[in-house]
This record gives structure tokens, C-alpha cells and sequence, in this order.
């Protein structure tokens, strides 16, 4: 006698067992039930295996899309901010502007924040030009609030 070997896919074994299970039985009717409940428990564990395994997948997929843009967004943001602030910070001149004492003239000084230089300017007259009371013009006479005043 020779011996073969003999490669049987799933299905084929499946359906082989089917038969085995179908002969054994003592009722063929009841052999017949078992195998098809059978069919239809494997059925819906291969569903169930196949939905976790989907699901493992995606998962594992949109946690990779998370790592990939958060370190590839900041790869990509970071120096583009870092541009930004030294433009910014270049540019950082402060004007500080005194109303000299008759309220018409008024002293422009310029700061600079990068290198901590106060230029100053020539007096000019102020966009909003009034000239003050004298003292002896307001003495009675209340305009509004001012801190300081009497």
C-alpha cells in the first residue's frame, strides 16, 4: 500500500468534519441540525474574528497618524514660529511720548527693546494740541478729573 498525503484548505476541512460529525450521529436529522449550527457558530466567530482584527488595524493606524502629525506638524510649525518671533523681536521699538509743560509741544523718545537705546527726537506739537490754563485762570474753575489736582 502506498500513502499519499493529502492538503485540504479550511472549507474542505470543514466540510469533512461536517460529514464526520453527520455520521456518528445516531439520527441523521440531528446530525444534520448539529452540523448547521455548527456552520453558523463558525460563521459568526470568523465575523468576530475578522471585525477585531479590523479593528486592531485601524486603531493601530490612527495611532500612528496621531505620532506622525504630532511630531511632523511641529517639525513643520516650529520654525515658522521661530521666524515669526524674530522678526518680532526685531521690531521691537517702543515710543514713549511727554506733553511738555504748555501742553502744546510734545517729546518723542524711542526704545528699543534689542538693544536697550533711547533715541530721542525733536519736539514737535502734539496731535492734540491745548494749551494749559495759568494758575491763576483755573483757581474756581473745575474741567473734570485729574489725578493730583487740588
Amino acid at each position: 500500500m502506498g500513502s499519499s498525503i493529502v492538503l485540504l484548505s479550511d472549507a474542505a476541512m470543514r466540510a469533512s468534519q461536517q460529514v464526520k460529525a453527520a455520521g456518528n450521529s445516531s439520527t441523521p436529522a440531528l446530525g444534520s441540525r448539529l452540523a448547521v449550527r455548527r456552520s453558523v457558530r463558525l460563521r459568526r466567530d470568523e465575523r468576530q474574528a475578522k471585525t477585531a482584527r479590523v479593528a486592531i488595524i485601524l486603531s493601530l493606524f490612527i495611532a500612528f497618524l496621531g505620532v506622525a502629525l504630532l511630531v511632523g506638524g511641529r517639525a513643520l510649525i516650529d520654525p515658522l514660529l521661530e521666524t515669526a518671533a524674530q522678526a518680532r523681536k526685531a521690531n521691537q521699538v517702543g515710543a514713549v511720548v511727554f506733553t511738555m509743560p504748555d501742553g502744546a509741544f510734545c517729546r518723542h523718545l524711542s526704545f528699543n527693546n534689542a538693544t536697550a537705546e533711547v533715541t530721542e527726537s525733536a519736539v514737535s506739537r502734539c496731535p492734540e494740541a491745548r494749551p494749559r490754563a495759568n494758575a491763576r485762570e483755573r483757581v474756581g474753575v473745575k474741567k473734570g478729573f485729574a489725578w493730583g489736582s487740588d
